[in-house]
C-alpha cells in the first residue's frame, strides 16, 4: 500500500511538472508558417524550410523557440520589450526593470516575469508613468490658468484705457464749457461797460454856473437891501401893474426865500424865544 501511494504521488508531481513546462514553454506561443511553390512550409520567425508533415514537431524544438525568443526581441513584442539582450552571452537575457540576468529560455522568462520582485518594479514604474501623465495634465491646466490670467490683464487694462479716454473726453468737453462760460461772462462784462460809457456820454449835464431852474444865482446870493431896493423899484410903478404884477412878485419872493432858507439853514432864521421874568418873591 505504501509503494502504490508513492508512485502516485510521483505521478501527480510529474504531471505538474508537466503543466508548468508546457506553460512555460509556450509562452510566446506557435511559430507562423507560409506555404511556398514545391508545397513545403517556411517559418516566418526563424526562416526554416520543412516539409508539411514536420511542422508540429519543428514547433517544440530548441531552435525553433529561440528564434521566436530573438525575432520577439527585434521586433519588441511583449513580453520581451522588457528584456535585452545580454552583449557578454548569446544565451543570456538582461530584465530592463530589475536589472536580473536569466537564462533565455521561455521557461526562465515566465517564472521572471511572474516573481514577486518583478511585478513590484512594474507597479513602480506604472506609478510613475501615472504621475508622470498627471504632471502633464497639471502643466496643460496651468497653460490654460495662465491663459486665462493673462486674457483678464487684457481686458483689464482694455477698460483701463477706455475709461482713462472716457476721462480725457470729459475734462475736454468741462475745459470747453468752461471756456464758452469765460467768454460770455467777458463779452457780457464788455456789453455793460459799453453801455456805461455810452450812458455816461449821453446824460446831460448842465455848465458850471447854470441850474435847473434857469436862475444865474446873482439875487439867491443878494444881501437884504438888495432885496429891499428890488421892492421898492416894483412899488415905484405904476398902481395898476402894482396889482397885477403883486402876486407874482409875492410868489416869486416867497420861492427865492425859501431857496435861501434851504442854502443858509433853518437855525439862522429861528425866532429866539424871550425868556420870562421871575418877579422874586419877598
Amino acid at each position: 500500500m505504501a509503494i502504490s501511494e508513492q508512485r502516485s504521488e510521483e505521478k501527480a508531481g510529474k504531471e505538474k511538472k508537466e503543466k508548468v513546462e508546457i506553460e512555460g514553454s509556450n509562452l510566446l506561443g506557435p511559430p507562423t508558417f507560409e506555404t511556398l511553390e514545391n508545397g513545403r512550409f517556411k517559418c516566418v520567425e526563424t526562416g526554416h524550410e520543412m516539409p508539411p508533415n514536420a511542422v508540429d514537431s519543428y514547433s517544440q524544438t530548441k531552435r525553433c523557440r529561440l528564434g521566436l525568443i530573438d525575432f520577439a526581441l527585434s521586433h519588441k513584442k511583449p513580453p520581451l520589450n522588457l528584456f535585452k539582450q545580454d552583449p557578454i552571452s548569446r544565451s543570456k537575457l538582461i530584465c530592463k526593470l530589475t536589472g536580473d540576468t536569466i537564462n533565455k529560455t521561455e521557461e526562465h522568462i515566465w517564472k521572471h516575469i511572474n516573481g514577486r520582485r518583478f511585478l513590484n518594479k512594474l507597479e513602480q514604474k506604472e506609478a510613475e508613468k501615472q504621475m508622470s501623465n498627471g504632471k502633464v495634465v497639471d502643466k496643460g491646466d496651468q497653460m490654460q490658468q495662465k491663459a486665462g490670467e493673462k486674457k483678464k490683464k487684457k481686458d483689464k487694462e482694455k477698460k483701463a484705457e477706455k475709461k482713462m479716454k472716457m476721462k480725457k473726453k470729459k475734462q475736454k468737453q468741462e475745459k470747453e464749457v468752461d471756456e464758452n462760460i469765460s467768454e460770455a461772462r467777458k463779452s457780457e462784462v464788455d456789453e455793460i461797460n459799453k453801455n456805461n460809457d455810452t450812458g455816461e456820454a449821453e446824460f446831460w449835464m448842465p455848465p458850471v454856473g447854470d441850474r435847473w431852474d434857469f436862475d444865474d444865482g446873482g439875487d439867491r446870493w443878494g444881501s437884504g437891501s438888495d432885496l429891499e431896493s428890488d421892492i421898492d423899484e416894483s412899488n415905484g410903478g405904476d398902481d395898476g401893474e402894482e396889482e397885477e404884477e403883486h402876486g407874482n412878485e409875492s410868489r416869486e419872493l416867497s420861492k427865492r426865500t425859501k431857496r435861501l432858507s434851504i442854502e443858509v439853514g433853518p437855525s439862522s432864521f429861528a425866532s429866539r424865544k424871550k425868556k420870562k421874568k421871575i418877579n422874586p418873591k419877598y
